[in-house]
């Protein structure tokens, strides 16, 4: 009898300097909080549309709502399936991976109905028609691709948990999004302050200026969870200040909520104000929930393991692939408003946007972002062509990703600087005024935490991690 003899199973082991999740727990957050502020947003625009058009019938508002509600649809099957991605369904059959295939398919599919309803029910031109599908179909087209590549194909079934439960990589968003909130709070609440001294008597105005300086103190919470992530090592402090965060962020969120339900009342309350106050709660309410959830289920976990829970550590990226997945996030974005721009013909080469027709609602929704329309459009395109470039090394942790993020994050600064520069130059002419200042220097200090945020982070000193080296003979 011949013995048989099998050869030792080869072990499919992850790349070297990557999380054991590819850094896919990311992209479950990052859905989760782009699903849920769309959704909210497009449901606030349902609302407004439905009072502004009572007593007006036609198919056209029929075909309007229709676009409408499957913009919605979209916007919570992506959140659907960032939770999916992170937590699972048991009602989704195919694994983890299931969610987003079927967030892709229906987020093309109505791209295009999109545009089909556009183009042959409110006669759009063809140009515009293009456009507005381009737009609409960048995320999922990148998505889908990006999913492919065979490193990712491994996680259809199910997602392992990383080294560190991903705390790191969720801290670098947490620090990220901190800062951006930090600004735009702080940029409200300077522009509130600088109100006629009767008007901020008022009840309402009172109140609103107590939620802003609530909404203040949970974006310094926010960053201070983020921070300690990143440079504590304990784990436990660090859940800590996470969760605290979330629990006074979802009270500061209904305290905003009801401090904007007292204004609307004193000024003019209608059914449309009180919608957009719950519309702004939702947004509010969404990112806090996301964390409190991430830190809880994986704290969870292991108390349930007991003794036979694993040992964490520090995870090899040490959450730069986190950073990589939200660089690629945010590109997909900017330049889904980018694209239609340019093929809309709406570039300015150098002199602005304004005076184009409908170029003012774009220009207007760029310079939320900090592309405020000086300079060329393609200086922000070649922009977020590098900061995209950069995700993506960063997401395969490749040889050359700290160079490649350094080299945006320099280069990130310069062009926003230099995009920016009349901006800055009339900022000398304010003559001190903290109201036109505030509003000047706000979204160019947004539009600065990416590039500074990743260059400070690729470059920071950690301790370093266990590495398996071969030697050779001699």
């Amino acid at each position: 009898m011949t013995e048989q003899t099998q050869d030792p199973a080869v072990v499919n082991l992850v790349d070297a300097g990557v999380p054991a999740d590819q850094g896919l727990s990311a992209l479950g957050m990052l859905m989760q909080l782009a699903g849920n502020v769309l959704a909210a947003y497009v449901a606030l625009i349902t609302f407004t549309l439905l009072f502004e058009m009572r007593g007006a019938g036609g198919s056209e508002t029929l075909w309007a709502f229709l676009i409408l509600g499957l913009s919605i649809g979209r916007s919570l099957l992506q959140r659907s399936a960032g939770s999916t991605l992170l937590y699972g369904d048991p009602n989704i059959q195919g694994g983890r991976m299931r969610g987003v295939q079927r967030y892709i398919k229906f987020a093309l599919a109505q791209s295009l109905l999109f545009a089909l309803i556009f183009k042959f029910k409110f006669d759009a031109p063809t140009k515009v028609t293009f456009a507005l599908f381009l737009g609409l179909a960048l995320w999922p087209s990148l998505l889908a691709g990006l999913l492919r590549l065979p490193r990712f194909k491994r996680f259809n079934d199910d997602l392992p948990l990383t080294e560190d439960k991903g705390f790191e990589g969720a801290s670098i968003l947490m620090t990220m999004l901190g800062l951006c909130g930090v600004i735009a709070t702080g940029t409200a609440l300077v522009i509130l302050f600088q109100m006629p001294t009767r008007e901020l008597q008022h009840g309402a105005s009172v109140v609103l200026i107590l939620s802003l300086c609530l909404l203040v103190v949970r974006s310094i919470m926010h960053v201070q969870a983020g921070v300690s992530g990143l440079r504590e090592t304990s784990v436990d402090r660090s859940v800590e200040l996470a969760a605290r965060y979330a629990n006074f962020g979802v009270i500061a969120a209904f305290c905003t909520g009801g401090a904007t339900a007292l204004w609307v009342m004193s000024s003019a309350m209608n059914v449309a104000g009180l919608a957009i106050v719950c519309g702004m709660c939702w947004m509010l309410l969404a990112w806090p929930m996301i964390i409190r959830r991430f830190f809880s289920d994986r704290q969870f976990a292991d108390l349930l393991a007991g003794d036979n829970a694993p040992v964490h550590r520090r995870a090899p990226d040490a959450g730069a692939t986190w950073l990589g997945w939200f660089l690629i996030a945010h590109c997909a974005l900017m330049m889904s408003f980018i694209l239609p721009q340019l093929i809309m013909g709406l570039d300015g080469g150098g002199g602005g946007f304004g005076g184009r027709g409908g170029a003012m609602g774009l220009e207007n929704m760029m310079s939320v972002f900090g592309q405020t329309g000086f300079r060329s459009v393609w200086w922000s395109i070649g922009l977020y062509g590098l900061q995209g470039w950069a995700g993506f090394e960063l997401v395969r942790m490749s040889a050359q990703s700290k160079t490649i993020s350094s080299v945006f994050g320099i280069a990130g600064i310069a062009i926003t600087l230099y995009i920016n520069w009349p901006l800055l130059q009339m900022l000398k002419h304010t003559g001190g005024r903290l109201t036109e200042s505030a509003v000047m220097f706000g979204p160019l200090a947004l539009a600065m935490v990416i590039p500074v945020a990743t260059l400070v982070l690729v470059n920071r000193k950690i301790a370093p991690t266990a590495q398996a080296r071969f030697r050779s003979k001699t």
